[in-house]
């Protein structure tokens, strides 16, 4: 008897009874067929609420506060002003909206924004150590800071490739963090040489496009949902499937 033949996104172990496919929340790997698992899927979003516009508008808000300090527009002592607004909305409120993509089933959208609020939460964090003096230097201002350089190109590296992976789902969304990932490598070796220096500049603009773009896709977002229609485009990527097979 001839095994089924099935998509490349789909596969038959040995045993004839289970299977592996993609989806949004991962891989899965079961006996649970793929029809069964697309319904349990459009469930949960009908039922829950769409994190991805809050996760969104709080970065959106925080990336563009710190573009404008290092696109040179403030001091760049003047970013301790948004501390409380890193920590808070970017760090916080971000980490609680990636926590609910998990539960929306969106593995792409809850590691991105679950990532940058860490990231936004850890640099109030270190902008606060450096306001108190509990860090040896006053920052990047006073010259190279090579360890924060460090820590910013991480997550370059990080939203790199949660950018590259957007594109199959959410073109804005790529565009959003690839930009993003560029305004990151350009602060990271910024930091390296201290000073406001002409990486930081780039950098600085790099994220408050990224900042625009994020708040443009959730204000669509929004917007489509409460008017009950499409309004707005938020450039979402149409899969093709394999057709489904009993």
């Amino acid at each position: 008897m001839t095994a089924p033949v099935v998509g490349p996104e789909q596969r038959t172990f040995n045993d004839g009874a289970q299977t592996e496919y993609w989806t949004m929340a991962g891989t899965v790997r079961g006996p649970l067929p793929r029809r069964e698992t697309e319904a349990l899927v459009e469930r949960e979003q009908a039922t829950v609420a769409d994190p991805v516009p809050l996760g969104l508008a709080a970065f959106a808000a925080t990336t563009f506060t710190f573009g404008t300090v290092y696109a040179g527009w403030f001091g760049l002592d003047a970013a301790y002003v948004a501390i409380p607004l890193a920590f808070i909305y970017g760090g916080l409120g971000m980490f609680l909206a990636g926590m609910w993509a998990f539960r929306r089933g969106n593995v792409l959208m809850a590691t991105a924004l679950t990532t940058i609020s860490a990231f936004n939460a850890s640099w109030a964090i270190m902008e606060l150590l450096l306001l108190n003096r509990t860090l040896p230097t006053l920052g990047i201002a006073s010259g190279p800071s090579y360890v924060a350089g460090i820590f910013i190109l991480t997550f370059f590296v990080i939203v790199g490739y949660l950018g590259i992976a957007a594109l199959g789902e959410n073109t804005l969304i790529a565009g959003v963090l690839l930009l993003l990932s560029l305004g990151y490598l350009c602060l990271g070796a910024g930091f390296w040489i201290g000073g406001h220096n002409w990486l930081l500049g780039i950098g600085g603009y790099a994220l408050m496009i990224s900042a625009l773009l994020a708040a443009y896709e959730s204000a669509a977002i929004v917007i489509n949902s409460a008017m009950g229609q499409a309004l707005l485009p938020v450039f979402q990527v149409r899969k093709r499937t394999a057709p489904l097979r009993a």
